[in-house]
């Protein structure tokens, strides 16, 4: 029977599952997603594939446990990070300069390993999930500052997030990167009574 390194039998399971996830994500990243398998993972600790089956039946599933577990990391980070913000427009300034921090930070680098990793449907549910929860500091600032076709907007900056992201990991500063990025959304944002009037004559000659 193996020994017990906690008060409780519960607490020294959930220990070992933190064990099992921790070093799955290290393998992750060190060596890919075909790298995690449960015999791999256990052997980082000291465990018998076998006995890793008590805590995951699959790689699989180790694999979404790293996914949910980045996500909810995440929006935690933006949560905290936007708590005193006060005006919605600060809101969307601390959104996209967080992300771009965290990026900076080696925070995304779980979900660049993970890249198009299938998910059973169950878990990827939870994920979308996540995502939506993810994203919703950013839909409510957007929505809070009535701009003409809000989700449109919500896309178009997150696009303008996920360009930032790959300039700062090709290396440019992070700072410098978040400032252009929050300097060209609020250039872009418009009232909901219509465009900016310069747009709209770049677009009227287009046509």
């Amino acid at each position: 029977m193996p020994r017990i390194t906690a008060p409780t039998v519960a607490e020294h399971r959930s220990r070992r599952r933190d064990e099992l996830i921790q070093a799955a994500t290290e393998e992750l990243l060190e060596s890919g997603v075909d790298a995690v398998t449960l015999a791999r993972v256990g052997k980082r600790i000291g465990l018998a594939r076998s006995s890793v089956y008590e805590y995951f039946n699959s790689a699989t599933d180790l694999l979404a446990e790293i996914a949910l577990g980045s996500f909810a990391e995440w929006t935690g980070e933006i949560e905290r990070a936007l708590a005193g913000s006060a005006t919605a427009s600060e809101r969307l300034d601390g959104y996209i300069f967080t992300s771009l921090r965290l990026v900076a930070e080696g925070k995304h680098d779980v979900a660049d390993a993970l890249g198009g990793t299938r998910l059973p449907d169950y878990h990827r549910r939870e994920v979308i999930e996540l995502h939506v929860a993810l994203m919703s500091p950013l839909r409510d600032a957007v929505d809070q500052m009535g701009v003409e076709n809000p989700s449109l907007m919500v896309e178009l900056i997150q696009g303008l997030v996920e360009a930032g992201s790959r300039r700062i990991a090709r290396g440019d500063d992070y700072v410098r990167v978040a400032r252009a990025t929050i300097s060209l959304v609020h250039s872009g944002l418009t009232p909901a009574t219509g465009i900016d009037t310069a747009v709209g004559g770049t677009l009227a000659a287009a046509h």
